[in-house]
């Protein structure tokens, strides 16, 4: 799972002067107010989305965490992803797979987002029931849905699966192997699933609340 990718794809994010470009166009598209149950939004703060035009893959959704109380807004917390009602290559369900996420790892704004990450994930499941990570990722992305993963192994109604699409069953449908336990996770998933050539575009890992096996 997924391909290791440098972080310049997020480099706009992390620069403070292109990340307030970024915000100050992402604000321009007159995102709406995203309400997160149990998450109280700071003084000096934004937690806003946007739904995009629906594609043939499916609904596009940002979800950014901004702070406003500078002279000049900055995102602090975004997460991509796509919500897709129809069957896809991985899963014959209707499932969310995530494109993107970053947060803000050092600096002022640390204690507000200590564990925010986590509650905008966990909610986002329960919400679509099932999650499948990015294809590419950088270290950081690969850490965040480590920590998910180690999480879900204590959540009653929460799985962990693998998904190869190179690996199929005799119907041609790629074959979906339930991870079992957090040290199965780490001993065989983790070194076949993360790699840097292409063909890790092809291995995804998911976290469900619905039995898929």
């Amino acid at each position: 799972m997924p391909q290791l990718i440098e972080v310049g794809f997020d480099m706009k994010l992390t620069m403070p002067s292109s990340n307030k470009t970024e915000t100050s166009l992402f604000l321009a598209s007159q995102p709406q107010e995203f309400i997160l149950p149990g998450f109280v939004v700071p003084a000096g703060y934004r937690l806003v989305t946007k739904l995009h035009t629906p594609t043939a893959d499916g609904v596009m959704q940002t979800v950014c965490f901004i702070y406003t109380g500078g002279d000049v807004p900055e995102i602090v917390y975004k997460v991509k992803l796509i919500v897709r009602n129809e069957p896809n290559a991985y899963l014959p369900i209707k499932n969310c797979t995530q494109l993107l996420v970053w947060r803000q790892v050092a600096g002022p704004h640390s204690f507000v987002l200590s564990g925010f990450a986590r509650q905008v994930f966990q909610y986002l499941l329960q919400s679509n029931n099932i999650m499948i990570s990015d294809e590419q990722q950088t270290s950081d992305g690969k850490r965040f849905w480590l920590d998910r993963m180690g999480e879900a192994f204590s959540i009653a109604d929460a799985s962990v699966y693998y998904v190869d699409l190179d690996e199929l069953d005799s119907d041609l449908s790629p074959i979906v192997v339930r991870i079992q336990s957090f040290e199965e996770l780490m001993e065989r998933f983790v070194p076949k699933g993360w790699g840097a050539d292409e063909a890790h575009n092809n291995r995804v890992f998911v976290i469900s609340t619905q039995k898929l096996v």
